[in-house]
């Protein structure tokens, strides 16, 4: 997404831009892929700012992808399941607040600081970014004009919530969204987490019929129509570079070499500045320098084909966050363990928002739970396709805890693990967010987007502002940004 939007922005602006990417189709991590009948998304389960009048949605309507594709807008974010608790949350504050006051009495006060202050945080936010005084002038201002968001960066979520509630279980609740960003509430920045919440909670998300590498397909196909050039399955080796460090084009993996001005990466940081670039003293740098950042954690997803409607066993949302303890340091230590029978669960039937997706009277059943790399990468190959099952195994009888019957019901079954993850999306070590979303990795400390190499620029999870499709979004526009920018003072 960081790529494709990118690209977007820089061929409607008019530049000549050639799009190399090293999978058959668009999308990276997040395509969609059939087996049998049954069409799974590859990771997403919806993507908030997709909804009319988000900022992905008027990305799309900007430059004529909106009228290629359809959108399903979702009004709730799904059933919230802890051990004493089981409720759906829909996608408003307001409606939020009201209900945890119902279900938490004792707690009003502290829920309604809570909400006064994230609102507020919300304004010095969107006031923060959408000034239009030059950048260095919005961070002299920033301490007296958007002080929350200061705040918010030095603070962990854990830190944040306690000052305001008191009861584990409520602050656990608050918390519930934790693994969409990969790091448990006690050393997850604050900053990101608000930023992902209001996406995921606040307001409406959105869906793409037929999935979304028909989102991916159409972002291609209309930068193409503006005269720009897409290649794929084809993997640059080398980012070439003069005697002052600025670019000067790509070589790929198969012996190509491309001459550019300006060169955006949207694959994994490490790679594209400690592999790619044919500087060593650059690359040593970077080595340096990176290896003292933290990865995120990795995920075991398991794909499912349900020979009946999944309602039938009790996916009564298409959304369903399992949570098997109010204690998310507790829940985060189970995934880095691969301790897949107590692990928290993200579960999505999307054939329930587009019935196109499975065969009549059948569905989809998506299942994440975040896991370690650990364990994995040592494995002989007989060892992995064993494990591999007995994850799998261990996944859906826990989800068979709430959705019973469901192995009976089995038809198709495809399982990514970390190594999935590290092969074919290339993370390394498998880390599906990028750099952790810990406080000193987050917000203003996020690895930048301008690079030591004039004319490279960075776009994707790994760098500013960080993981989702939503983040990758901002982060492809903001390097285009960058990019225009660069190319005006040549």
């Amino acid at each position: 997404m960081g790529g494709l939007s990118c690209g977007l922005k820089l061929a409607a602006a008019g530049k000549k831009i050639l799009l190399l990417e090293r999978q058959p189709v668009a999308g990276g991590v997040a395509t969609s892929f059939r087996r049998r009948g049954f069409t799974f998304e590859a990771s997403l389960h919806y993507v908030d700012g997709l909804a009319s009048g988000g900022e992905i949605r008027d990305l799309l309507d900007k430059y004529g992808v909106s009228p290629k594709i359809e959108f399903i807008e979702l009004q709730e974010f799904g059933r919230v399941i802890y051990p004493q608790h089981d409720y759906v949350v829909k996608n408003d504050f307001i409606s939020l607040e009201a209900m945890l006051k119902d279900i938490f009495p004792a707690e009003a006060a502290g829920i309604k600081k809570f909400f006064s202050d994230i609102n507020v945080f919300y304004r010095h936010f969107d006031g923060f970014m959408d000034s239009p005084i030059p950048y260095w002038l919005k961070m002299l201002a920033l301490p007296i004009l958007y002080p929350q968001v200061i705040k918010a960066s030095c603070l962990t979520l854990e830190q944040y919530i306690t000052k305001k509630i008191k009861d584990k279980r409520l602050r656990s609740f608050l918390a519930t969204i934790w693994g969409f960003v990969g790091v448990a509430p006690s050393e997850l920045s604050a900053f990101y987490f608000l930023i992902v919440l209001r996406g995921c909670w606040g307001e409406k998300t959105a869906y793409i019929k037929g999935g979304f590498s028909k989102l991916f397909g159409a972002m291609a196909e209309r930068i193409k129509e503006y005269g720009s050039e897409i290649r794929f399955n084809m993997a640059v080796t080398e980012i070439l570079t003069d005697q002052s460090r600025c670019v000067k084009g790509v070589r790929t993996d198969k012996g190509e070499e491309f001459l550019a001005k300006v060169i955006i990466s949207n694959a994994n940081a490490v790679d594209t500045l400690t592999k790619f670039i044919d500087h060593a003293a650059l690359k040593q740098s970077y080595l340096q320098k990176l290896s003292l950042l933290k990865k995120s954690i990795s995920a075991v997803t398991v794909y499912i084909g349900l020979d009946v409607p999944s309602k039938q066993i009790g996916m009564s949302c298409p959304v369903l966050s399992v949570n098997a303890t109010y204690d998310h340091d507790e829940a985060f230590r189970n995934c880095l363990n691969n301790d897949h029978g107590h692990c928290n669960l993200a579960v999505v039937d999307h054939s329930q928002l587009d019935p196109g997706l499975a065969p009549v009277g059948k569905s989809t059943i998506c299942v994440m739970s975040l896991a370690g790399y650990s364990g994995w990468d040592t494995l002989t190959t007989e060892e992995y396709k064993k494990k591999k099952k007995e994850v799998a195994d261990s996944i859906v009888a826990n989800l068979e805890k709430y959705l019973p019957g469901l192995s009976s019901h089995i038809e198709v079954i495809e399982v990514g693990t970390p190594k999935t993850m590290e092969r074919f999306a290339t993370l390394p070590e498998g880390a599906v967010y990028g750099f952790s979303q810990i406080v000193a990795q987050s917000s203003l400390n996020r690895l930048s987007q301008v690079t030591d190499v004039k004319g490279l620029f960075l776009a994707g999870a790994w760098t500013r502002p960080g993981c989702g499709v939503h983040g990758c979004q901002v982060s492809g526009t903001d390097a285009a940004d960058l990019a225009l920018d660069f190319l005006t003072k040549q």
